[in-house]
């Protein structure tokens, strides 16, 4: 029945239904897209963390890297280069309606550069213990496995980035 009559007056029931709908989208994405008042406080916090972040290295200073002491040092850097960095974040203000979300973000981003800093300490521990062949055969598992530690963080700061707009701030990205 519908098709006869969609026939009878030559596909103007379909036009119209069509023309509504392209109407109605047209609303809908015009009050979506439309910067409110809120829009524009997380645009300009997405703006000033993003200049914060932009290049963000895990760790600024040189090292001597070789010896556990240097180890040690490149270790406290990514925490005192993560800290550093994500305090002048934390200073940035916050939207009211995205407080809670960056509250997270920032939190994950914490974690993530503590586990960066452990990690290097483990991998470099892990390489300068394997001695023997049976050590050194289970290397690269152990490795991979540390190298990899961090990834559930790193999706879960990528779901908090992507919704606030940022970029990743550890400089692990």
């Amino acid at each position: 029945m519908v098709v006869s009559a969609a026939r009878a007056d030559d596909g103007r029931v379909l036009r119209n239904a069509l023309i509504g709908i392209v109407f109605l989208a047209a609303i809908v994405f015009a009050a979506c897209a439309a910067p409110g008042l809120g829009a524009a406080r997380s645009s300009a916090f997405a703006d000033r963390v993003s200049r914060i972040c932009a290049g963000a290295v895990l760790f600024e200073g040189r090292h001597e890297i070789g010896t556990r002491a240097g180890a040690v040092a490149v270790s406290r850097d990514i925490r005192e280069t993560g800290a550093r960095r994500l305090r002048r974040v934390a200073a940035v203000p916050e939207p009211h309606l995205q407080a809670h979300v960056i509250k997270l973000w920032l939190e994950v981003e914490r974690r993530l550069v503590a586990a960066y800093a452990r990690d290097y300490l483990l991998i470099w521990g892990a390489i300068e213990d394997a001695n023997s062949p049976a050590q050194r055969a289970r290397l690269p598992a152990r490795l991979d496995a540390l190298l990899h530690d961090p990834d559930a963080l790193k999706r879960q700061a990528g779901v908090y980035e992507l919704r606030l707009g940022v970029p990743d701030c550890t400089g692990g990205g």
